[in-house]
């Protein structure tokens, strides 16, 4: 486990999401979860080693599986997430295996026994625009941010200058999903590279500065103009997705493996797109 700042930990290396502790004087606040219960265990000792209380609170970034499947695990009181993330939880647990059978569906062969049994835990504090912590000695604010998921949120720690950003600014390439708003996401980007922070905790990969975050707004950003400027010439949503290159500023190294990600969040671009040009006639 990595110390990011006084209070700050991270673990990077668990099946699923990077699991975060907070470091507090009411006990330690962990940020998402691990998907299992080896895992789990192992988060409990090192929370053992910093800190004799028991877990104070359990944050969800968001309400994606790989962040709240260890719940359980963990605790089940205390929980806070965005208002939002309470009916997708409920919905995943009676369809998880569902859920990651049709996503990972490798993993699900691999741990079958252990997705078809868990018990995911519904949020026990919700918000819809931000939210404070006092924990004794530091400060945790909440905020939603949206962007990767209607339900995505922050967690700045104020005395620390560390954010945890969950999927909204991933190390490598940021993972688009059919409930994803690209506007909202690249306003969430600008907002957390005018934020006063040193550390950033992402969702996956390790964690990094502003300079990830700056990578990924500059890969979005290139991708609404291009495919703007394409739709303007007359080009098709086929043609776009097929043509429109984007190597050049890919937060990742360009592959083959990259290329499906890539058509798919420039098909979803053109589909945010055209809905923004609707509405506008429409008024």
């Amino acid at each position: 486990m990595m110390q990011v700042s006084q209070h700050v930990y991270v673990e990077t290396k668990y099946l699923g999401c990077n699991v975060g502790i907070i470091v507090t004087e009411q006990g330690p606040v962990l940020i998402d979860t691990p998907a299992l219960p080896l895992d789990a265990r192992d988060l409990k000792e090192q929370m053992r080693k910093l800190t004799a209380r028991r877990i104070a609170y359990l944050i969800y970034t968001h309400e994606h599986f790989d962040h709240v499947i260890g719940s359980a695990y963990l605790t089940t009181k205390r929980i806070v997430a965005h208002q939002a993330a309470v009916s997708e939880i409920d919905y995943l647990k009676t369809n998880l295996p569902t859920e990651i059978n049709h996503f990972l569906p490798d993993l699900y062969r691999q741990y079958k026994n252990v997705f078809d049994t868990v018990e995911i835990i519904s949020p026990r504090l919700t918000f819809v625009k931000e939210m404070r912590l006092y924990a004794g000695d530091l400060t945790l604010e909440l905020s939603f941010i949206g962007g990767h998921s209607p339900a995505s949120i922050m967690v700045y720690v104020k005395e620390d200058r560390a954010l945890f950003c969950g999927d909204i600014a991933d190390v490598g390439m940021p993972f688009v999903t059919p409930y994803s708003r690209f506007d909202e996401w690249i306003t969430a980007l600008r907002r957390i590279e005018g934020m006063d922070i040193d550390r950033i905790i992402p969702g996956h990969g390790e964690v990094c500065g502003k300079e990830a975050v700056s990578a990924i707004r500059t890969y979005f950003e290139t991708m609404r103009d291009r495919v703007r400027k394409l739709i303007s010439s007359g080009a098709g949503k086929g043609q776009i997705v097929t043509d429109l290159n984007l190597d050049d500023v890919l937060p990742v190294p360009v592959s083959d493996l990259v290329k499906p990600q890539v058509q798919s969040a420039v098909a979803m671009m053109y589909d945010e797109i055209l809905g923004e040009d609707d509405e506008t006639e429409a008024t």
